[in-house]
């Protein structure tokens, strides 16, 4: 019968640093002995060792000795980490700074012919490499590092609030790989964004746009706010625009009830009507558009300027939520 390594509970850590495979050869070399420097500082600022390694380039695998003291160790471990980053940051400005995942857990550990076989140093690994630790870093602008626990050492150390560390900086997070099927809670450091920003598709708009019918502003349409998107000059649209201009000449006939055919007595009263066409229409929409009003005192007291009017106060509504469409569409980033 083989032997079985012992399995023994020890604490499992790894650390990544973000965005490594973009680099060139010989920064990837740089910034792996940056990342060895500052792992070696956080193990002497918490005054233990590891007992096995295992680097992965952009990473390292640590398993630390068994019955070391969680409450005074791994607060101190986390803050040599975040203090040793940076320090070696320092003076190196946006491009030569380098950004860290860490990730933390305990649990059984068994030494293998290959490395090591440990459900703990699975779901570590995960987690360093789940969306949200890494959504969670790339929000984190003002900071280098950012950590994940397992439930489990949250509960029995992050929430003890042993000095040096504080549980209410921690999110609850649940880390589901559908094709592994795994699924587990985890707890990180930092504000966790609901879910990656939306890139939406650039829209085709009816009647609106350059020669591919794609809006031609050159801007991408709001994603994620929930508010319907109508195109301008859409049967909806049209249909409520002429039932506004409808109505308000309805209003207009009312103030001549003995003037059959909707004809103004005189231009005092057209201003009047302009007015407060004008005051309806600009405080909704803001200033630097036409009133519809504008075009309606231009009638001459015809049917045939009714409608002319008619027409072009739908034509004039139309304009305006061209732009109102352009405003509500963010510049492209």
């Amino acid at each position: 019968m083989a032997l079985v390594s012992p399995g023994i509970t020890r604490v499992v850590f790894a650390v990544d640093i973000e965005g490594y495979s973009r680099r060139l050869n010989l920064e990837q070399m740089r910034e792996q002995e940056r990342l060895d420097r500052i792992v070696r500082h956080a193990f002497t600022n918490a005054g233990t060792e590891y007992f096995a390694r295992q680097d992965s380039g952009d990473g390292v695998l640590l398993i630390l000795e068994s019955g070391i003291d969680q409450a005074w160790v791994l607060p101190r471990l986390l803050t040599g980490l975040r203090d040793g980053l940076e320090v070696d940051n320092r003076d190196r400005g946006p491009t030569g700074r380098i950004r860290l995942r860490a990730s933390l857990g305990e649990g059984t550990v068994h030494v293998a012919r290959t490395g090591f076989a440990s459900g703990t140093v699975i779901e570590v690994c995960r987690f360093l490499n789940s969306g949200p630790l890494k959504a969670a870093l790339r929000e984190a602008k003002d900071r280098d590092l950012v950590t994940a626990v397992t439930d489990h050492t949250y509960k029995q150390v992050v929430q003890q609030r042993y000095p040096g560390l504080d549980p209410s900086a921690f999110r609850e997070v649940l880390v589901t790989l559908e094709d592994k099927g795994f699924s587990e809670r985890a707890w990180i450091d930092a504000p966790v964004p609901d879910r990656a920003p939306a890139v939406p598709e650039p829209r085709t708009v009816e009647g609106y746009g350059g020669p591919s019918g794609v809006e031609g502003t050159g801007k991408q349409p709001a994603a994620g706010d929930g508010r319907p998107r109508k195109a301008p000059g859409s049967p909806l649209n049209t249909a409520v625009r002429t039932l506004e201009a409808g109505y308000l000449i309805h209003e207009l006939k009312q103030e001549h009830p003995g003037d059959g055919t909707g004809q103004h007595g005189g231009g005092s009263e057209s201003k009047e009507h302009d007015g407060r066409a004008g005051d309806r229409h600009h405080g909704h929409h803001g200033d630097g558009h036409d009133a519809p009003g504008d075009h309606v005192s231009g009638q001459t007291g015809t049917g045939a300027g009714t409608d002319a009017g008619s027409s072009a106060e739908t034509e004039e509504y139309g304009e305006e939520d061209e732009e109102d469409f352009d405003d509500e569409s963010p510049d492209e980033t």
